[in-house]
């Protein structure tokens, strides 16, 4: 009887989630399916599930007639840049927070919390007359700064959290063998903390990615402009909206995020669990 229990139980849950990730999935489901239909055919009524002709005209006219492949490179280089520097930054600021004792650690652990919680909005003016004022306007480097002081409070606080967790005692008994305390970091306490260093890296990588207003601040040339911005002022200027190359270029944003996440999922559901059970 107990199995019978056990194994409706296991049902029950399979069901669920089966609904959740369906539920989930079928717009991005639906947007592939409909980057493959010709114009006509998006605006049939009734609408088509599975494309009546398939066709990879919206993805020629993607690359033909915007700048799509300079949207790209520019995001990869801000996300890839600011998700370095957030690691970077943030990982020694975590490790200086948990392994050095000083007045106000505690205050300044709680005010980069509180920080984050700025939204953009309230940031984004202060930051822009920063760039202006160090001749960064309308580069590349001003975004990955700016993605960067976004997400490095939030970035220090895991990572700490993640830190403190390793007992200092290896990194004593590693420096007793000869390392320097950055020797000790690098070959100890960074590798037993990858997995919560990967999940920040895919915060850092996700925002950064996704970012459109500071792009659209910070950017004004068609040489600079990152992918959100991009499609959304090209593909809709003059008020036409050209729904097959829309789609076709939301498909193309979003597969360099889900190799992302393909790519370092065991580490990510590692460091996201482990940080739920160790976080402050």
């Amino acid at each position: 009887m107990a199995d019978v229990h056990h194994l409706a139980s296991r049902m029950m849950l399979y069901l669920l989630v089966f609904t959740a990730v369906s539920v989930v999935g079928f717009p991005l489901f639906w947007m592939v399916l409909c980057s493959f239909k010709p114009g006509g055919e998006l605006y049939a009524t009734p609408p088509t599930f599975l494309p009546q002709e398939w066709t990879l005209q919206n993805y020629r006219d993607l690359f033909v007639q915007t700048n799509f492949p300079t949207y790209f490179a520019n995001s990869l280089i801000v996300a890839g840049g600011a998700t370095l520097l957030s690691l970077v930054i943030g990982g020694l600021g975590a490790y200086s927070l948990s392994r050095f004792k000083f007045f106000g650690i505690a205050a300044f652990s709680n005010a980069a919390l509180v920080c984050y919680m700025l939204p953009e909005v309230l940031i984004v003016l202060p930051l822009y007359i920063y760039v202006v004022k160090l001749g960064l306007a309308d580069t590349l480097i001003a975004l990955i700064i700016a993605n960067t002081a976004f997400t490095l409070p939030l970035a220090l606080w895991f990572m700490r959290s993640y830190f403190n967790a390793i007992p200092v005692s290896l990194e004593e008994s590693a420096m007793i063998d000869g390392c320097t305390r950055l020797q000790a970091m690098y070959r100890v306490t960074i590798p037993l903390a990858l997995p919560g260093i990967v999940s920040v890296g895919v915060f850092a990588f996700n925002h950064a990615w996704n970012e459109f207003l500071f792009a659209l601040v910070f950017t004004s040339s068609e040489r600079n402009k990152t992918l959100p911005l991009g499609l959304a002022t090209w593909i809709g200027q003059d008020n036409i909206y050209s729904w097959g190359m829309l789609l076709a270029g939301a498909v193309l944003v979003t597969i360099p995020v889900v190799l992302f996440y393909l790519l370092v999922q065991r580490k990510l559901v590692v460091g996201l669990s482990e940080g739920g059970a160790k976080g402050e």
